[in-house]
C-alpha cells in the first residue's frame, strides 16, 4: 500500500497510537541498517513500552511539578 493512500488512515490514529507507530517504525529502521534497538528481546520481538505505565517516572515527574509550583507560588 503506497503511503499516500496510508496518510489519511495515519491523521485518524490517536496521540499514543502515534507515538507506537513511530517507536515501531525506528526499531525496523534499526534492524535494517544492522543496528539493534536497546529495547528488542531475546526472541526478536520488540518489548512493550507501555506509554501509560510507567509509574517511577510519573512519580518523578510529579515530583518536579510540586517543586516547580512552590519555587514559582511559593506555597
Amino acid at each position: 500500500m503506497p503511503l499516500i493512500e496510508l496518510a489519511p488512515l495515519l491523521k485518524e490514529l490517536s496521540y499514543s497510537d502515534k507515538l507506537m507507530l513511530l517507536h515501531f517504525l525506528v526499531a525496523e529502521l534499526l534492524k535494517e541498517s544492522g543496528l539493534t534497538p536497546l529495547d528488542i528481546q531475546d526472541q526478536g520481538k520488540v518489548a512493550s513500552q507501555g506509554l501509560h505505565d510507567s509509574f517511577e517516572a510519573a512519580a518523578v515527574l510529579a515530583k518536579a511539578l510540586t517543586e516547580e509550583k512552590v519555587a514559582t507560588h511559593g506555597r
